[in-house]
């Protein structure tokens, strides 16, 4: 996996040399099944634990139903909470059989692969890099992004892979490309641009028009 010598820099070709197509790709709930994951699995108790158990299972349930935090804290004890289940999830959340496939596929036809996620890859770098390898995932790069459209207009990427709905409804308006597997959570947008899709092969198809 190639890494960049200035992350924040251009993606600019070189001089007389073409410039490879890029894509950018999610992660949960788009090459992994994070959220049920995170609604579905077991998260024990644990007596090292700073907090008490009640409260822990309180945390728990509000964190399973996406609750965000009640205050303006950028730091508090249930978004560190949150953090370490959601740090469980990124470990036990399976890969999408196709979208692995597809990732591979893009490496041979020779793609410049952006993985984009908002996790926050200060505490969960590591952790990333090691379940992308263990899935046999390949990238070029690895950004933490909370305005994925705002980072494709910065790196003059026209495809992202994502399932958030406001990049579904705004990509379009901005010349991206949105391509998103279909969820429940998609049934009631407004009119947008972007494409859903059962399976991967579908992305590959519309990727080369």
């Amino acid at each position: 996996m190639k890494e960049p010598a200035n992350p924040a820099g251009s993606i600019a070709p070189t001089v007389g040399v073409a410039a490879p197509r890029t894509i950018a790709v999610d992660l949960d709930d788009t090459l992994n099944n994070f959220t049920e994951t995170l609604r579905h699995g077991q998260f024990p108790y644990d007596r090292a634990e700073a907090l008490p158990e009640a409260t822990f299972h309180r945390y728990l349930e509000r964190i399973q139903n996406d609750a965000p935090e009640a205050g303006d804290l950028l730091s508090t004890e249930y978004s560190f909470c949150r953090y370490k289940i959601h740090a469980h999830c990124y470990r036990m959340a399976r890969a999408r059989a196709d979208g692995v496939e597809f990732m591979q596929r893009l490496q041979r036809n020779h793609w410049r692969i952006v993985i984009c996620t908002q996790r926050d890859l200060r505490r969960a770098n590591d952790g990333t890099r090691a379940w992308l390898k263990e899935n046999a995932i390949p990238f070029d790069y690895l950004f933490m992004a909370l305005n994925k459209i705002v980072f494709c207009k910065a790196w003059g990427i026209r495809h992202l892979v994502d399932d958030d709905v406001f990049n579904l409804a705004h990509g379009g308006r901005y010349g991206v490309n949105v391509y998103y597997p279909i969820m429940p959570k998609h049934q009631s947008l407004p009119e947008h641009a972007a494409r859903g899709f059962q399976t991967f092969t579908e992305v590959e198809r519309w990727i080369q028009e």
